[in-house]
């Protein structure tokens, strides 16, 4: 447990690696509740996401649908009593990847949305299991049409690779026999749903499914379900896990004596227990972790927005494009670059020239920048850093 002081100074720091957003009050506020109350009200359960006002799902210009998704989501990060919880949505969003482009439709992405911020505070099964019968998962990995003729194996092995065990945990048989597994997972098909007037839903296919006997990391399994158990009892799964929380969160290379530790509070007691750890550990208070992360394009536009004021949605589009992070738009599976990889010149112009839109001189950015005394140090490299 961390012992030393408690001040605005450390609860900005807080404030900024929790939720990337804050305000000097705010930092005063939780300095006063102490370090152990600070971190407990940061941690509430999340504050629900109101439904999107606007249609999901129009058979034309499924542009405007995307950006229309990303502002409501924005709005709600910016609004809410739990920001903590937002951040964390996007820590989940950057592992299980979906991307709006070959998904299409809007209100499977919102769902799954919805899914990393109600599970994702809580422990890793829980969340597995919700996320291999996610709708938009399953399209986007092309579970969705996965018959025993021919398994799809895209599913099966970013599962195991990017989601789970990481590379060296498994060979092409596990994957494999993942695949085979998983066949026949699979959603209700569009047209169906639409006639039922019931949303697009997980729909198991049993003459879809091979119920054949597959060697599973050495176990014997017939279906997905019994992967995913073993996957969720797999103590690589969750040094993998830790490690990314604490990348996310911490430092750049966290200490491997951390990243076990964080995999067993992991196990034992989910997303929030992790964090009620390491936001009170003495590590996450040393002087050379304060500004040792690079902010996400999203984490620098929701700080910026949060203290100055809503600037043109075209510039704010433009500016994310600029910046290289698009929500529900990742790259590829594996997600976002993260670090220096958003510096590059070209990246860091599109983050200067939204300050004039954004800010104003009295924007207080006492908890954007570490040490900023008023908006003009906005554009000092420690406005870049968590």
């Amino acid at each position: 447990m961390y012992t030393g002081p408690f001040s605005p100074h450390e609860a900005a720091h807080l404030l900024r690696r929790a939720a990337a957003r804050g305000k000097r009050e705010e930092a005063e506020a939780l300095a006063d509740s102490g370090l152990e109350g600070a971190v407990e009200r940061l941690l509430q359960p999340p504050a629900p996401a109101p439904e999107p006002a606007f249609e999901l799902d129009p058979k034309k210009n499924r542009g405007q649908v995307h950006r229309a998704l990303v502002k409501h989501w924005f709005q709600h990060w910016l609004t809410t009593s739990t920001p903590a919880a937002e951040r964390l949505v996007l820590f989940w969003s950057g592992h299980f990847t979906s991307e709006f482009r070959k998904v299409k439709l809007g209100s499977l992405i919102w769902r799954q949305n919805q899914t990393f911020r109600t599970l994702g505070p809580g422990r890793f099964p829980e969340l597995l299991e919700a996320v291999a019968r996610d709708p938009a998962m399953l399209v986007y990995l092309d579970n969705a049409t996965s018959r025993k003729e021919h398994p799809n194996e895209n599913w099966g092995r970013e599962l195991l690779e990017l989601f789970t065990l990481g590379e060296g945990g498994y060979d092409e048989a596990d994957v494999q026999a993942a695949a085979r597994a998983f066949t026949g997972w699979s959603i209700t098909p569009p047209r169906k749903a639409r006639a039922e007037g019931r949303p697009i839903g997980f729909e198991f296919r049993a003459r879809w499914h091979d119920e054949g006997p597959k060697t599973f990391l050495g176990q014997t399994v017939r279906g997905g379900e019994e992967v995913l158990q073993i996957l969720a009892r797999h103590p690589r799964t969750y040094r993998l896990l830790a490690g990314k929380f604490l990348r996310f969160y911490l430092a750049p290379n966290p200490p491997a004596e951390l990243v076990e530790r964080g995999a067993e509070v992991l196990q034992l007691e989910g997303s929030y227990g992790l964090l009620r750890w390491l936001f009170t550990h003495p590590a996450f208070y040393a002087p050379e972790v304060r500004g040792a992360l690079v902010k996400s394009p999203v984490e620098y536009l929701i700080g910026l927005l949060y203290v100055g004021k809503t600037g043109p949605e075209r510039l704010l589009e433009q500016a994310l494009v600029g910046m290289g992070q698009v929500p529900f738009q990742p790259p590829n599976v594996a997600g976002w670059p993260s670090g220096q990889a958003w510096l590059g010149d070209a990246a860091l112009l599109a983050r200067l020239n939204l300050l004039p839109a954004v800010l104003e001189e009295t924007s207080d950015l006492y908890v954007f920048a570490d040490g900023a005394r008023d908006a003009y140090d906005a554009v000092l490299p420690q406005a870049q850093m968590l």
